[in-house]
């Protein structure tokens, strides 16, 4: 039925937006022991077992495998899908926490209303609405919820796990909306906020852009870093432990001598390839080649310049000698061309013997016979082939299939592919399964426009460093290694070497450093319990083409970090500050000498500008860009000269000359409003700071 197309086609989202793996994980037993292996972590006393984990992290794997049509997830997914486990087992855990203590819980009747009430659960209004009306469809809901006990496994479990989460949602919402009720402002204070948006002024303004001091001028000391950190050091809490690193690479390049004996090889394998039988090509490429020989037809286009127009010049048994393309060598000879559509389509219908396995006891005589009958009946037209995929093909997916076999790309088909592109649309032919199982009744339903197409033989041999080379770079990072051990030895070296320090911080889940992909190894090392700050790693780290010597600089416990951790970082505002300071008691001098904003101006040696309808909702300070303090500082000034204030960007004086209705309703209350309602998203981090997490997985992983 549709419905179940429709729950097949959102599993995937449903694991990736509603966590299916935590739903699964509720179902489970998290204390139970898991055979002397550690745990990948706790939260609050509750436990996930690794070997909870990796059930939970293959299932979302197997899901998005039957979602995307693929056999293998890519390491980037896996390692998205791992930390997606364990992020919502720890939010899960601690919102499970919080409801229990206040007695929260959604009944049934509200469960019910969600899928088939009055408020449908945003979810199920996407997974669930007809795309032909754009109406939910509730008799579907009806129907899945009657028929429960009659659907298959797997359906079963994804709607069990729907379940599940439209009603953890619906507690999440409910506890979310608790807290978010408890922002709130005064009603004398809202009251004089809102009447800031419904008038504007009129200034003229007299800047100090920061960037007017330079930085000799603004010398910053250590009093001025502390001071800076005393007063913003709410600022540099720090969420999750976290690891600095420093690190050189040494790259592993081809040498000339390399080069030369690569192109000599390559001249070797030219001249033996110009007389290879045709016949023996393949186990020739097969042999000589970086890439296995591709027998199938293919546009010229899709080869890399200059081979692909000198493959579509080409005629049959031209040879195309050996040239540098990118980072390969590259030879080829054209064996053929054709003109073949670019995709293909066709539906199949599955006569199987008793070969095949299963419930499939036929003889193979028999089968014949029926392949055979149901190939005149088709082409007959004394049945549809649909209603023969229906009746007699022994595809378990043939009622949502009909049989279609989708879209294939020349050559998608294996070995029905040839029959097909050679079969003109709308017949159909009977094929013989080459492992002997059966045979198949194959329609041919459509094709693409046909292009000219080559099949090629293609010799690639790619442009890499010699195993000596590769053994003398790596000497000399090890050497380099096991000559410096602490970090000062390192950078001393370094410097002396001449060679580039790089600096990264990394988390407990890191996969990579800047410019270092695969760097999973590396951070296993920084958070082992046994590596010191101040070391080096015995070991020589290997990344993509590069050898790594990496040392240990720092550690950023979770809670606030030090100054010395964050003097590099602050460096920029601590001279803002600096420069500020200086300009605020330039702008003091010149206002306390000067009777208006015109002879401040004359006493700064600086221009007045004009400011037309200056709103307390506004965000920008016009010209002058982000401003809040200014905006507020005008929109509490009835009129005259107020100032300096230290903004943004720069020092400001300012004259306000005279307030005016606002043009534009500007809802000020709304956005402070919006403002106050968005701190309720930090719910999950304020649960997280009073929780005990234990965080073991860099152990596995």
């Amino acid at each position: 039925m549709a419905i179940i197309g429709s729950i097949r086609k959102h599993s995937w989202i449903a694991v990736a937006i509603v966590g299916i793996a935590i739903l699964a994980f509720i179902l489970g037993d998290l204390t139970k022991n898991n055979g002397g292996i550690p745990d990948v972590g706790k939260v609050d006393g509750v436990t996930m077992t690794s070997q909870r984990f990796n059930e939970l992290v293959t299932e979302m794997e197997n899901n998005y495998k039957t979602q995307q049509q693929t056999a293998q997830v890519p390491s980037e997914i896996e390692s998205q899908i791992r930390e997606q486990v364990w992020q919502q087992f720890v939010d899960e855990t601690l919102m499970e926490e919080q409801t229990s203590k206040l007695g929260m819980r959604v009944s049934a009747a509200e469960v019910s209303d969600m899928f088939t009430g009055t408020f449908i659960h945003p979810y199920l209004r996407q997974m669930f609405t007809n795309p032909q009306t754009g109406q939910y469809d509730m008799k579907q809901v009806n129907y899945l919820i009657e028929n429960f006990d009659q659907l298959d496994t797997t359906i079963r479990m994804q709607w069990v796990e729907i379940e599940k989460y439209v009603k953890r949602d619906r507690e999440q919402q409910k506890y979310s909306s608790l807290i978010g009720s408890g922002f709130y402002m005064p009603k004398a204070i809202s009251e004089k906020v809102a009447a800031y948006g419904t008038e504007s002024s009129n200034i003229r303004v007299a800047a100090l852009p920061y960037n007017t001091v330079n930085d000799e001028e603004a010398a910053i000391s250590d009093a001025d870093f502390k001071a800076y950190y005393d007063k913003h050091r709410a600022e540099f809490r720090i969420q999750d432990e976290m690891r600095e690193l420093e690190f050189i690479t040494f790259p592993v390049n081809p040498t000339p001598e390399d080069l030369a004996d690569i192109q000599n090889d390559v001249q070797k394998v030219w001249e033996e390839f110009q007389t290879v039988p045709e016949d023996e090509i393949a186990f020739f490429v097969n042999s000589e080649s970086d890439r296995s020989y591709d027998s199938s037809y293919v546009k010229a286009a899709s080869f890399k310049a200059p081979l692909d127009e000198q493959i579509a010049a080409a005629s049959a048994g031209t040879m195309l000698a050996p040239q540098m393309v990118g980072n390969e060598w590259m030879m080829a000879k054209v064996l053929g061309s054709a003109v073949r559509p670019d995709s293909l389509r066709a539906s199949v219908i599955y006569i199987l013997n008793s070969n095949a396995g299963g419930n499939i006891t036929r003889p193979d005589e028999q089968a014949k016979r029926l392949a055979d009958s149901v190939l005149a009946l088709v082409n007959s037209n004394k049945m549809s082939f649909e209603q023969a995929v229906e009746q007699f093909s022994d595809d378990s997916q043939k009622g949502e299939t009909k049989g279609d076999m989708k879209w294939q790309l020349d050559g998608g088909y294996g070995f029905l592919n040839e029959q097909i592109v050679n079969t003109p649309v709308g017949q159909s032919f009977l094929f013989t399964h080459p492992q002997g199982v059966g045979y198949f009744v194959v329609k041919v339903t459509d094709k693409t426009p046909a292009n000219k197409k080559f099949r090629v033989a293609l010799i690639t041999r790619e442009i890499v460093p010699s195993n000596n080379t590769n053994r003398a770079v790596y000497n000399d990072a090890n050497r380099f290694a096991g000559q410096n051990r602490t970090i000062d030895a390192f950078d001393a070296a370094a410097r002396e070497q001449n060679l580039q320090v790089r600096s990264a911080r990394v988390g407990l889940m890191s996969d990579n450093m800047a410019g270092v992909p695969n760097a999973r190894s590396i951070v296993q090392w920084a958070y082992n319990e046994d590596t010191k700050m101040g070391a080096v790693a015995d070991q020589v780290y290997e990344s993509d083409g590069m050898f790594v010597v990496v040392a240990l600089k720092d550690v950023y416990k979770k809670g606030y970090a030090t100054l010395d951790q964050v003097r590099p970082m602050i460096e920029q505002q601590v001279r803002l500050e600096k420069k500020a300071q200086i300009l605020m008691e330039r702008a003091s001098s010149a206002v306390k000498a000067g009777q208006d904003i015109a002879s401040v101006a004359v006493a700064l040696n600086v221009p007045v500008d004009t400011l037309a309808g200056v709103n307390f909702g506004d965000y920008n300070l016009q010209k002058f860009g982000m401003e809040p303090k200014v905006l507020s500082t005008v929109a509490v000034t009835k009129s005259g000269l107020v100032g300096p204030v230290k903004g943004a960007n720069g020092v400001y004086v300012i004259q306000v000359d005279g307030k005016e209705a606002a043009e534009n309703n500007y809802n000020v209350m709304g956005r402070m409003e919006q403002g106050m309602n968005m701190k309720s998203r930090y719910l999950s981090q304020v649960l997280r700071d009073g929780a005990k997490i234990t965080d073991q997985r860099n152990k596995f992983f």
